[in-house]
């Protein structure tokens, strides 16, 4: 499918934030919960039960991990590059701002004195004394987005992965996600699913088993509601995975991982913006839930990313 460069873009940023958006809905809930609470699936905001959690958020507002994603793609419009000294900066700033539902783990990255000048050294000194083993899915948004960049976008990903989670799950996972991302907006097609699983050997053998359920499972297969491994990376990915390789639309896909509970604002919020680069916007325009807040914001940032990249690939072409 050979979409505009508009039709990508915007289709990816406004699928992440109305993912991200409407899977709140079902954040945390496991598939029985979600049957009880919503017994003919979630499918619009207004929909949204009111509790502690969610009635930090407006119906059809979207949460942190959207914010984060429209920071980065905002340093990436001012600075015509990928800076990640720019981007902790501003990760820093809204830290300081005391963001609704930060995490412990980002939390403590975030709060150290010398997170914005030595980001890399700072956060993997904090891994350490963390002691912590868990592949948090906070860091993959970020993947789908740099792998929009044309040249070096591997190390980017990394990167950009590295500033928060210094992880080889991570940051397979993160490569991973780039490398269909960057297939997808560079070369209108999908990465195949032999190159992904040779990057994946190469790199974390954990990652494979969450390759081959996303090509030859079941989405259940994931088990995206386990209280105990919901946070996975590699959960988020090989679901997002799963969705491009057995869903027709970006709300298919939605609805089936919102349905499945767990994370699912973030697996949402992946799931969809990775279909809505691959369907483009008009995809998302045709249906789905209406009433995204602040939409403004979006269209802002995707016009200003637009450019960018518009510039690069005229670059390429001459």
């Amino acid at each position: 499918m050979n979409l505009s460069i508009k039709e990508k873009v915007y289709g990816a940023i406004f699928g992440y934030a109305i993912g991200d958006a409407l899977g709140l809905g079902a954040e945390f809930m496991t598939r029985q919960e979600i049957k009880k609470r919503y017994p003919e699936g979630l499918r619009h905001y207004s929909q949204i039960v009111r509790n502690a959690h969610r009635s930090q958020w407006k119906r059809g507002e979207w949460t942190n991990d959207t914010e984060i994603i429209l920071m980065l793609l905002e340093s990436i419009a001012e600075t015509k590059t990928i800076d990640c000294i720019d981007f902790a900066s501003r990760l820093k700033k809204w830290y300081l701002s005391n963001p609704t539902d930060i995490t412990h783990n980002l939390r403590w990255v975030l709060s150290q004195e010398d997170f914005t000048r030595n980001p890399f050294e700072s956060t993997k000194r904090v891994w350490e004394k963390m002691k912590s083993f868990d592949s948090t899915s906070e860091c993959i948004g970020r993947a789908l987005f740099t792998g929009m960049w044309n040249d070096n976008y591997e190390r980017h990903a990394i990167d950009m992965c590295r500033l928060t989670h210094p992880q080889s799950r991570c940051e397979t996972s993160c490569l991973v996600m780039a490398t269909m991302s960057h297939s997808l907006f560079w070369n209108n097609e999908e990465s195949s699913y032999d190159d992904l699983m040779a990057l994946a050997k190469r790199n974390n053998q954990d990652v494979v088993r969450y390759i081959e359920i996303a090509r030859h499972g079941s989405l259940n297969d994931f088990k995206l509601d386990d209280e105990e491994t919901f946070w996975f990376v590699r959960k988020a990915m090989g679901a997002a995975l799963w969705c491009l390789w057995h869903c027709d639309s970006p709300y298919e896909a939605m609805y089936a991982v919102i349905d499945q509970g767990g994370d699912a604002d973030t697996n949402a919020a992946l799931a969809t913006g990775l279909l809505g680069l691959k369907f483009g916007f008009s995809a998302l325009e045709a249906s789905g839930p209406k009433g995204i807040i602040n939409p403004e914001r979006l269209r802002r940032t995707a016009d200003a990313l637009i450019e960018v990249l518009s510039e690069r690939a005229n670059a390429e072409s001459n």
